[in-house]
Formats: structure tokens, C-alpha cells, sequence
């Protein structure tokens, strides 16, 4: 994992405070950024600047009022060590009648660099597309009504009608039975808490789960439960098959992926059963952000984010299926009715914006997607070469092993004729700019996903705001480098687990488990003569490796588990 000295630079990104939800009377409801905690110590004086000074208006097409309201505060106060005594700052403010109060995005004007038009439109999606709303806890009464309690509330005020005259009494018992819902709510979210230690959460060497992490991710579900709403989380992930045919059986979704959506969709069934409400996990594509990094072009991507989504269909088809594992292409995430109708290409213009170390095909809606992740959230490439130069120990690791990977993962047609320093080089370059955009990604969904449970498919310290998990259960699936070793654990995977797009699924008849790893590892072990056998291409169970164990030659007549 990336550490936090990366995420350096001038975007947008980096200019925010936070993103907050507040009354109409000025209560802080609920706030979430890197300034959270300055914030919220200081929203009186905020509040009061938003009462007193000028206040500009905007209507959308949609007819949705953002105010926008600038102003000087003591730098000390947002925790900034500048040299001027004051900051400017800028608060935009959207009215959302769903919650019953204001949801608005703080952000340092001093700094500011961009087109004050664009600053408007990004600022202004981040405000439309966020998750943040107001906690239970803290919401206003229209928000309280019947309709919103949970089912145990609901039939706790039926019981208080028929049987409970007395307002003393009533009294009493509201705060039983208040103490009694939080007593049974800490115990939902501690059941779910260990379920998704139990089946999705992945160690890493320097895991900081006990230690802080575990709390983080209480306090998130926590806030779903307490609110008797579906638990959501987000996984950016399944960007497309790798090109390296030497890793895959092919371009489409395989056994590989299938398992991995098992994976995913038996976790949120077996939260349904301690959680009525269940849980739905987003899967974000990446595809389309990575895709002149990892050599495929965009149409392929779409594609490929076709069938997975078909794929899913497929297996799970049920309308509570429908809601447990959900898809997000990258487009999706800037398509909103007002900020489509007020983009400006004009934006996006700059060609440094992103920097394509591979020549492909691209479609003009994906690419301007990767611009607006780059101009709204990206890093200094700058601050990057220049963390590399110094041999930043985490950065260098990170680039370093990226670059092996990527080294490996485009070899084929993509590299043929090419020197080895020429490979080198353009892995190099490939890695440097797959770290650029994957920072951004993360900022973006930072903003968008604020208070969801984000997950990851890289190994992580666990302590939050991202989890590492995995895709394969390890009953089922064992990541191996060779057949003949396929009975021994590899202890790298304990940490980092492959991935389904990177890998194939072989089965060799009579193993109980299935063996995730490269095709040409199951290629080598026919070629060897030891097993027999090849790639199956299985439209109900998605294709795989099978092969057959001989002995001396002869086959070993088992049957398939």
C-alpha cells in the first residue's frame, strides 16, 4: 500500500477540508475529510461566517440551489501552519430535501490554481454524488417518523399504544427500551464485524487491525445499523483480463471471476441472516482508468465489464440479488443529470492531464472520465519522481515491485522485438503512472463514498479507512506458482492474494480444492508429461484448467470434486 507521503499535490483534492451535512439553524450534523476534527471544533465560527458574509446563488438545471459563501479564518485554527495569519476559504452548500438539511463541501481557496468555472462544476458533483448524510443520532425530527423506524422500534411504539396510559411510565420505558435498541444494535454490528473477519478480511505483514482498524470498521457498520439501512461498502476492482496470455485462458470472465463474485455474494447473504436489512458491496470498475497502462483498449474494457456484469446475472438473479453485489463503471461516477448538462470539454483540454505510456484504442466517454479523476483528485507526478530519486523506502518498494509485475504482465505481442532496456523502460513508466491514477482513484472515492466501508484487493495495514480482503475462500481455492507443489501453502499469498484477472483456475481430478495461478503453470505441467489434459471453456461454470495426474504414464482414474 501506497503510504500517505504520495498523496501530495494541487488538485481540488487537496485543496478540500471536508464534506459536512448541517440543519437549517446551523447544528453540525455530520462531517467527514482530512479536516474532519478541525472542523468540528471550529464550526461555530464557520457557521457564524456563514451567516454574516455574502452569499452567492446558482440554480441548476435540475432547480437544486448551490450557495457558495467565501471568507477568511485564522489558519490555526483548520490546523495550517502558513505563513499568512488567515485563510481563505470557500463553502458550497446544496439543500437536499431527502435529509432535511444542507450537505456542503469546505475547501482552501488560497491554494486555489483551476478555472474558477471548473472549481464550481467539481465541487459542486462532489456535493451532488456523495453518500455523506446526516447519523441517525443527530438527524431531524421530519426524519424520525414511523416510516424510518426499524421493525423492532415500530412494534415497541404498537406495545406503548395498547398497553402504556401512564406518560410517567412511558417515560421510563422509552429509555429501556432506547438502552435495550443500542444494546441489540452493538451486538448486530459486533456479529457482522466478526463475520467479515471470518470471510473477507485479508492480514497483511504489518496488519494494525486489533490495534485500530477493527474499531474503524465497527463505527462504520455501526452507522448503518443504527439506522436499520443496508450496510454498503465499495470495492474498486475487476478492471479486465490480464493481456498475458501466459497468465490467462482468455479475454472473457472465467471460473476465476465467478468465484470471486461467490465470494462476495455468500458474504452479503450470511449478513443478511444476522442483518435483515443485508449489505451491498459496490464493485467499482478500474478498467477504464488503467487501461493505456495495462495495454487494452477501452471497447475491450466495456466489454469485459459486460459479461462480468452478465456473469453475475447469471449465477444470482433474484431482486435481493440485484442489490447484494452492484456494479460502478468509471463513467458512472461523474454522470449526473446537472453536472452532464454544465461540463465543459474546455476542462479537461490539458494533455498532461494523463500520460499514456502504452498506445490503445480509447473511447472518447472513458477518457474524459480518466481526465476528470486527474484534474479532481490527481497527484504531483512531480512529488512521485522526485520520492523515487530520493529512494523513499515505501515509494521505492512499491514502484519498484509494480514495475517487475508490469514487466511481466506485458510480455507478448505487446513487447515483441523490443530490447530488454526498452521493456524495462516502458515497465517503469507504466508503474510510475499506474500509481498516479490509482492515488487519484482513491481520492475520488474518498469524496464520493465517504462514510461506506472501502474495500481493497491490495494488502493493507487494516487500520482504515481501506481493508484488505479476499476473493477466494481458503477451503475452496489455493494460490500456488507450480502443480507438483500445489498440496504445500505459499507462504507470500498468506499476505497478497492474486488476483481472478491475473490468474486462472486449474483443477487437477481428485483435489478437493481448486488451484489459482498463471495458465502457463498448467500448461508446463502437460508439457511435462506428467498430467494430461487443458484449458476447458465452460459457459455454465465459467472456463478452467483441467488436468488428470499420471503415474508412469498412466492415468489415475478419479473422479472430479
Amino acid at each position: 500500500m501506497a503510504p500517505s507521503n504520495l498523496n501530495y499535490g494541487s488538485s481540488p483534492f487537496h485543496q478540500s477540508l471536508g464534506l459536512f451535512c448541517r440543519s437549517p439553524d446551523g447544528r453540525l450534523l455530520n462531517v467527514e475529510g482530512k479536516n474532519a476534527e478541525a472542523i468540528t471544533s471550529q464550526w461555530p465560527t464557520i457557521f457564524e461566517q456563514l451567516r454574516i458574509n455574502n452569499t452567492t446563488f446558482e440554480t441548476l438545471p435540475s432547480g437544486l440551489l448551490v450557495e457558495t459563501t467565501s471568507f477568511d479564518i485564522a489558519s490555526h485554527l483548520l490546523g495550517h501552519s502558513f505563513d499568512d495569519s488567515h485563510t481563505r476559504i470557500r463553502v458550497r452548500e446544496i439543500y437536499r430535501e431527502t435529509y432535511k438539511c444542507y450537505v456542503g463541501y469546505i475547501a482552501n481557496q488560497s491554494q486555489d490554481s483551476y478555472d474558477e468555472a471548473f472549481l464550481g462544476w467539481i465541487e459542486t458533483l462532489f456535493i451532488l454524488k456523495t453518500t455523506l448524510q446526516p447519523p441517525l443520532s443527530q438527524e431531524l425530527p421530519a426524519l424520525t417518523h414511523s416510516d424510518s423506524l426499524s421493525t423492532v422500534e415500530r412494534i415497541w411504539q404498537w406495545i406503548k399504544t395498547l398497553f402504556l396510559p401512564s406518560t410517567s411510565t412511558k417515560m421510563q420505558l422509552d429509555e429501556i427500551s432506547k438502552s435495550s435498541l443500542h444494546l441489540h444494535g452493538e451486538l448486530v454490528t459486533e456479529k457482522i464485524t466478526v463475520l467479515f473477519e471470518q470471510m473477507l478480511r485479508n492480514t497483511s505483514a504489518n496488519d494494525e487491525w486489533n490495534s485500530s482498524g477493527r474499531e474503524y470498521f465497527t463505527r462504520r457498520i455501526r452507522d448503518f445499523v443504527n439506522r436499520n439501512e443496508r450496510c454498503q461498502m465499495v470495492l474498486p476492482a475487476f478492471p479486465c483480463k490480464s493481456p498475458n496470455d501466459q497468465k490467462v485462458g482468455g479475454s472473457k470472465p472465467d471460473m476465476a471471476e465467478r468465484i470471486a463474485l461467490e465470494t462476495l455474494w455468500a458474504f452479503t447473504k450470511r449478513l443478511e441472516e444476522i442483518y435483515p436489512p443485508g449489505a451491498t458491496v459496490w464493485i467499482i470498475h478500474d478498467g477504464h482508468l488503467l487501461s493505456s497502462c495495462i495495454g487494452v483498449d477501452d471497447d475491450a474494457i466495456s466489454e469485459y465489464e459486460s459479461n462480468l456484469q452478465e456473469l453475475y446475472r447469471s449465477m444470482f438473479n433474484t431482486p435481493a440479488d440485484r442489490q447484494a453485489v452492484r456494479f460502478c463503471p468509471l463513467t458512472d461516477l461523474f454522470d449526473d443529470s446537472d453536472s452532464t448538462q454544465t461540463f465543459s470539454p474546455s476542462w479537461v483540454a490539458d494533455p498532461e492531464l494523463v500520460q499514456d505510456p502504452i498506445q490503445t484504442k480509447l473511447s472518447d466517454t472513458a477518457e474524459i472520465a480518466r481526465k476528470l479523476v486527474m484534474a479532481s483528485c490527481g497527484i504531483s507526478r512531480a512529488h512521485l519522481r522526485k520520492l523515487i530519486l530520493a529512494q523513499d523506502p515505501d515509494i521505492l518498494r512499491s514502484y519498484r515491485g509494480l514495475s517487475r509485475f508490469m514487466l511481466q504482465d506485458l510480455e507478448g505481442p505487446m513487447f515483441a522485438g523490443q530490447s530488454t532496456s526498452r521493456k524495462k523502460k516502458t515497465a517503469a513508466a507504466v508503474a510510475s503512472e499506474m500509481m498516479v491514477r490509482n492515488q487519484a482513484y482513491s481520492n475520488l472515492l474518498e469524496l464520493l463514498y465517504p462514510n461506506y466501508v472501502r474495500l481493497s484487493i491490495h494488502a493493507h495495514n487494516n487500520r482504515g479507512p481501506k481493508f484488505g480482503i479476499r476473493l477466494f475462500p481458503r477451503d475452496k481455492v489455493r494460490a500456488i506458482d507450480d502443480v507438483d507443489g500445489r498440496h504445500e501453502p505459499v507462504p507470500l499469498y498468506d499476505f497478497q492474494i492474486p488476483t481472478p484477472w491475473h490468474n486462472s483456475i486449474v483443477k487437477v481430478e481428485g483435489d478437493g480444492l481448486a488451484y489459482l495461478t498463471k495458465a502457463s503453470v498448467a500448461r508446463q505441467a502437460v508439457a511435462s508429461g506428467k498430467y494430461t489434459g487443458g484449458w476447458v471453456d465452460n459457459e455454465d461454470k465459467g472456463g478452467y484448467f483441467l488436468l488428470q495426474e499420471l503415474v508412469m504414464g498412466i492415468k489415475i482414474e478419479q473422479t472430479v470434486q
